[in-house]
């Protein structure tokens, strides 16, 4: 099982509503944890779907993920280069960046549209930011197991349950 001082994935409701927070920091400009995360270029690779940005239109496309439908969300806020907050599934994704030329936090929030998918939707996303540490060039130590490999989602997704997380969810790919 994953060990519990790796878990940074925090759980919280506000407002009645669930939320999964993390916050990372990388060594890299601001300015390039902020294209990481807001642009198609830069969420390709770490991001579980493909994305296309449409600032005109106020959308966001998703596709290419084989465990959800293609969909186009409304973009509900975009303040570069600092935060950006879509809509997608039911759910409602916002990313904020801070820090200077040498340094970035990312506090990544996913306002959940069922909280029994917290556990599950913590699992997920911090495979994913694991994979935005190597996109950065920085592998996160603990997390990182050698060249194409990441942390374990089954043991991640076990250890953010016992943790206290809400879950219950269907998981994707799985019957059951």
């Amino acid at each position: 099982m994953a060990e519990i001082d790796e878990l940074d994935g925090q759980y919280a409701e506000v407002e009645g509503r669930g939320a999964v927070t993390f916050i990372r920091s990388y060594p890299v400009p601001a300015a390039e944890a902020w294209a990481a995360v807001s642009t198609a270029e830069g969420l390709e690779g770490w991001f579980p779907s493909r994305v296309r940005i449409d600032h005109d239109a106020g959308i966001v496309a998703f596709g290419g993920d084989p465990n959800l439908e293609s969909s186009a969300e409304r973009i509900v806020d975009w303040e570069p280069p600092r935060r950006w907050a879509f809509e997608w599934g039911g759910d409602l994704m916002e990313f904020l960046v801070e820090g200077s030329d040498a340094e970035a936090e990312l506090t990544l929030r996913n306002w959940l549209a069922d909280t029994r998918t917290a556990a599950r939707n913590a699992a997920g996303w911090h495979v994913c930011l694991a994979e935005l540490a190597r996109k950065l060039g920085r592998p996160e130590g603990p997390h990182d197991g050698g060249a194409g490999s990441g942390p374990d989602w089954d043991q991640l997704y076990e250890g953010y349950v016992a943790a206290g997380l809400p879950s219950g969810a269907p998981i994707p790919g799985r019957e059951g």
